[in-house]
């Protein structure tokens, strides 16, 4: 009885270092090269969003999402700037439209470039490995701007989205020539490798 006992935990604990081997990544990101797309209200009627789908290699938590913010102060098209003391909103979404998080920010600036973060902590999201979508958008008759990769093909496991009607969408998938929206995340990183060990030995541990 021991003998198998023994064998089943070994056979578990190198299937475990196995699955564990590739590691997960803590952070993914995506710098701007210039691009600026619109965000929010345009003098045309429609109400820009902008997203980015992306690749969670892992089960685990998504704890941050970032996007750069172009603030310039300046009306285009007769829309106002977006500025210090409007909202912003982020989503989490699955790549069929569900909704899994939506977090707000209050801008603190009014001209610049910053990046904007969106805590996803508190409540933690958890999201199994695969396929996920963040959308950013705005409530209010006002514009800006988010950075993103222009021309090329930055971050080739999604793809930039983008909105006509800010929250409500269609959000819609653009081929990979059109870039990818800048962004950083911060995930759950590597888990604690697996050591090998006898069942004696973990008995001896707990004693």
């Amino acid at each position: 009885m021991q003998a198998w006992m023994t064998r089943t935990l070994l056979i578990a604990l190198v299937a475990t270092a196995a699955g564990n081997a590739a590691g997960c990544p803590a952070s993914l990101d995506v710098l701007a090269n210039g691009g600026k797309a619109w965000l929010g209200m345009s003098a045309g009627g429609f109400i820009a969003g902008e997203g980015q789908s992306f690749h969670h290699d892992c089960d685990g938590a998504l704890y941050s999402v970032a996007i750069q913010l172009v603030l310039d102060g300046q009306n285009a098209g007769g829309v106002p700037p977006l500025g210090a003391g409007d909202t912003i909103y982020m989503q989490v979404r699955t790549l069929g439209g569900n909704v899994l998080a939506t977090r707000s920010r209050v801008l603190d600036f009014s001209t610049g470039v910053q990046w904007v973060v969106f805590d996803f902590t508190t409540p933690t999201l958890h999201l199994p490995g695969g396929d996920y979508l963040v959308v950013c958008f705005t409530a209010s008759a006002k514009q800006g701007r988010v950075a993103y990769f222009q021309n090329g093909d930055a971050y080739g496991a999604g793809v930039r989205y983008i909105s006509e009607m800010g929250e409500f969408g269609p959000w819609t998938a653009l081929t990979p020539e059109y870039g990818d929206l800048a962004f950083m995340m911060t995930l759950e990183g590597d888990p604690v490798a697996a050591e090998l060990s006898t069942w004696g030995a973990m008995k001896a541990a707990y004693r």
